[in-house]
């Protein structure tokens, strides 16, 4: 069943679309004009220059009107600044659903930061699911581009050092980190684990399928399941496409986890990767390090912080939690915090009548959402 998208006045739909949208044609055309220069491009006023080649690689995030703007625009400048070779990699922001325009001063800093920006409105028939958004964005942006590797980047990252082991070998296809247990499953005996089961049935995989990893945080043993927040694979495998089709067919199968409901659809990640039947590697800790609020006192340590190439921070540079993310960088990463204690907090900036707008979509959303979880088989 398709829900319906949010009913919106007639006199604001032309407010919505973004003015500068780039379509398939010159999309495709003005990027790859830029990768066709990216290795023989000026190194950025952010980065320093290095003796390694750039890779061959584009950066992929979403970016819509409110605070994510603010958000994302602090990780792409992270990025410029501490990504080491990647520093000056192609970055693509896209905004694949209905919302109202980014503002000037977002399209500037975009313009600044050399990012191109992509807006359309994709045949999501669950356009309601805020996590669904990087699926279509990456398949887009696959489609497009000609560099070897695509990687997803949250907006909630802030890259603190030269992220080296993003780049992939020859025999490698896929690199995400298996950060925490979650609700990852470590065997018959784990509560989660009827609900991996009927997941991997819905999906054409046996749970036995699934390798073992071992998490970062816990240094338990899960059955494959990566941590969304980053993860790099190779175009040519058109991985994006493929994990569309898995997480549809997940969600149309109507099952939803007791225990995190329909929240999460990251778990596809690594089962498309068996499917494929590609090679992966695990990234480190010290290359999606989560710290949030609720986990900030049991996870935290400064060296571990210390050594991290991306710091994955979730809701720590909100109010009342600001103060404690700067002073943690201060403590081992004094030039991020130098950079970032300016910026003040994330808000959300929009002007009033466009925050009652963004609050239609939300609730809309969030009830559209509510009527699918009402529709599933709770395992």
């Amino acid at each position: 069943m398709r829900y319906p998208d949010p009913v919106i006045p007639f006199a604001v739909i032309p407010y919505l679309q973004e003015s500068a949208v780039l379509t398939s044609k010159n999309f495709r055309s003005t990027l790859t004009s830029r990768l066709e220069q990216a290795h023989y491009s000026t190194v950025s006023e952010y980065s320093l220059p290095s003796l390694q080649p750039v890779p061959s690689i584009t950066f992929v995030c979403c970016i819509e009107a409110g605070w994510l703007e603010t958000q994302t625009i602090r990780m792409i400048e992270s990025l410029r600044r501490w990504g080491g070779q990647f520093a000056n990699a192609p970055i693509v922001a896209v905004t694949p659903r209905l919302g109202p325009s980014l503002r000037t001063t977002t399209k500037q800093a975009l313009q600044r930061l050399n990012v191109e920006y992509l807006h359309f409105i994709a045949d999501n028939p669950y356009s309601w699911k805020s996590f669904l958004n990087r699926h279509y964005a990456l398949l887009a942006v696959e489609q497009q581009v000609n560099t070897e590797l695509i990687g997803w980047i949250d907006s909630d990252l802030l890259f603190l050092n030269h992220p080296h082991e993003l780049a992939l070998k020859p025999h490698e296809d896929v690199a995400a980190c298996p950060h925490d247990k979650n609700m990852g499953t470590s065997g018959p005996d784990d509560p989660h684990d009827p609900y991996w089961q009927a997941a991997c049935h819905a999906v054409g995989l046996q749970i036995d399928q699934l390798p073992w990893v071992t998490t970062e945080v816990e240094q338990a043993r899960i059955r494959l399941y990566w941590n969304g927040g980053v993860y790099i694979y190779r175009r040519s495998t058109q991985f994006a496409q493929h994990n569309l089709q898995t997480t549809l067919k997940l969600l149309n199968a109507r099952i939803a986890s007791r225990a995190a409901g329909t929240f999460f659809t990251q778990h596809t990640l690594g089962m498309t990767t068996v499917q494929q039947g590609l090679c992966w590697k695990a990234l480190p800790h010290s290359h999606n390090y989560g710290l949030g609020s609720k986990t900030l006192a049991q996870r935290y340590t400064p060296e571990k912080l210390k050594q991290a190439a991306i710091l994955h921070y979730h809701d720590l540079m909100w109010m009342p939690h600001w103060e404690t993310l700067l002073h943690i960088l201060r403590d081992t990463h004094p030039e991020v915090a130098d950079w970032l204690a300016p910026q003040g907090p994330l808000s959300d900036q929009l002007p009033f009548h466009w925050q009652v707008i963004n609050k239609a979509f939300k609730v809309t959303r969030a009830w559209q959402g509510k009527r699918y979880q009402q529709s599933c088989r709770v395992i």
